[in-house]
């Protein structure tokens, strides 16, 4: 398996909504207007990034806080197109790659809400530690407002 994590380009908008949009996402991500993710690919404090397996779109991920003083960058938005292929931890290694790698980050910290415990676990696996919670702080996009669960992973960890 060759994967691979490349910079979104508008072409890949209506991949992005295939997964954000999806049932069984949508109480965990948003899935963003065009005009927003067109915002992302602009921004000098954002990085949307395409995760690539043997050259097909595989999942998507947004990097913030690019401009961020601390040299930190929060993950959001990240997302598999299938689940249940082993794909996850993969998947995160590259993303951690591209943060401490590429982005030169020395902090990258992520949320979850509590009722994904697949989520926290595949983030747990990867290195991330639990930081705390934020209570009732997110109003999902089916209206739900939820805490969240706020993770980070340090570059000498």
């Amino acid at each position: 398996m060759r994967t691979a994590l490349r910079p979104a380009r508008t072409a890949d908008f209506a991949f992005i909504h295939s997964i954000a949009g999806r049932a069984e996402n949508m109480a965990f991500i948003e899935d963003a207007p065009d005009e927003h993710l067109a915002g992302f690919l602009a921004s000098s404090d954002a990085d949307l990034r395409i995760w690539e397996v043997d050259g097909t779109p595989a999942g998507f991920a947004l990097f913030c806080e690019l401009d961020n003083p601390a040299n930190k960058t929060e993950l959001r938005r990240l997302a598999l197109d299938r689940t249940d292929q082993g794909l996850g931890q993969p998947f995160l290694r590259d993303l951690i790659t591209h943060g401490f790698g590429a982005l030169g980050r020395d902090r990258i910290w992520l949320d979850v809400v509590p009722d994904n415990p697949r989520a926290l676990r595949s983030y747990e696996k990867a290195g991330f530690q639990r930081e705390g919670r934020i209570r009732s702080t997110w109003k999902r996009p089916d209206g739900v407002v939820s805490d969240l669960i706020v993770l980070g992973l340090l570059r000498h960890e």
